[in-house]
């Protein structure tokens, strides 16, 4: 699988998590400012600053999930 076709799942499973936000959610990116779930879906589709952040944010939480350090518990590899 070529790394343009994973940026392309990530940036898919992103938005995926992104559209279930409720409609009227806000997404705030620290000092780049608030956004609308529509603004920030769109970020991430083209892949500009505030999409890229986007993406930087929730691959930290599922990595964050995976190992265990959301719920205090850590994985068997760690």
């Amino acid at each position: 699988m070529s790394e343009n076709s994973n940026d392309n799942e990530i940036k898919n499973l992103v938005m995926t998590r992104l559209e279930t936000l409720p409609s009227d959610a806000i997404v705030s990116l620290g000092s780049n400012g608030e956004f609308t779930k529509d603004q920030i879906i769109e970020s991430v589709r083209r892949g500009d600053e505030n999409g890229k952040k986007m993406i930087e944010i929730e691959m930290s939480f599922l990595q964050g999930l995976k190992d265990g350090i959301l719920y205090g518990t850590t994985s068997p590899n760690n």
